[in-house]
């Protein structure tokens, strides 16, 4: 074998050890970041109507948060507002708790009061109203984790279109749960470059 046909696969394999010594590092720091990230879950859902006094309002429920992930969940933050033509649709009380560990629940007592009366109808006199909820938390690895819950209300005292495994309480679907996390010094980096003068433009605004 010629020196160059030599230096030629030796070039090679030497590149196909980089790639398997990346491939490795991106698996093992994959694998760390697993193990320390949250999945916060919300449950005991409910929907009802509560009188107080003359007026009457409806909520939907949720009593319980627990972290089915395998690392804790610092400072959560829970928080939902539907807003329709600068009047709310749907508002839930902030709710926070400095941290929940792995595989343990607290009891949160959500509840999401609905103003039906600021829902627009449709063309056949219903009014359905999607709901997003948002959950953050943080992570030891300093990573925020965003968990988004999509829910759709039908109004009450109306025929229900939700069946089956979907529907989540009387009337409520569960349309998407997400979980998007960012590590944050890109969250810190985003922050400040938002307030450049001409790159802030092209910047995401991040909570």
């Amino acid at each position: 074998m010629s020196s160059t046909a030599a230096a030629i696969w030796s070039a090679i394999a030497a590149t196909f050890s980089a790639i398997a010594a990346i491939t490795i590092m991106r698996i093992q720091h994959r694998n760390m970041l697993d193990s320390a990230r949250p999945e916060l879950v919300l449950t005991g859902w409910d929907r009802k109507t509560i009188q107080q006094g003359d007026p009457k309002y409806e909520v939907i429920t949720f009593n319980k948060i627990r972290n089915v992930g395998k690392g804790s969940a610092l400072h959560v933050y829970i928080n939902s507002s539907k807003i329709i033509h600068d009047r709310p649709a749907a508002v839930l009380s902030t709710k926070r708790l400095s941290i929940l560990p792995a595989n343990e629940e607290y009891e949160i007592n959500g509840e999401i009061t609905l103003f039906w009366d600021n829902v627009p109808s449709d063309d056949s006199g219903h009014k359905y109203l999607p709901i997003d909820i948002q959950i953050y938390s943080w992570s030891s690895r300093g990573y925020r984790h965003e968990t988004i819950y999509t829910l759709m209300a039908v109004e009450p005292f109306k025929n229900c279109i939700f069946a089956g495994s979907c529907e989540i309480a009387p009337g409520v679907m569960l349309s998407t749960r997400k979980t998007i996390s960012k590590p944050v010094w890109r969250l810190k980096l985003n922050r400040k470059l938002s307030r450049l003068p001409i790159a802030g433009k092209y910047i995401p605004k991040d909570s």
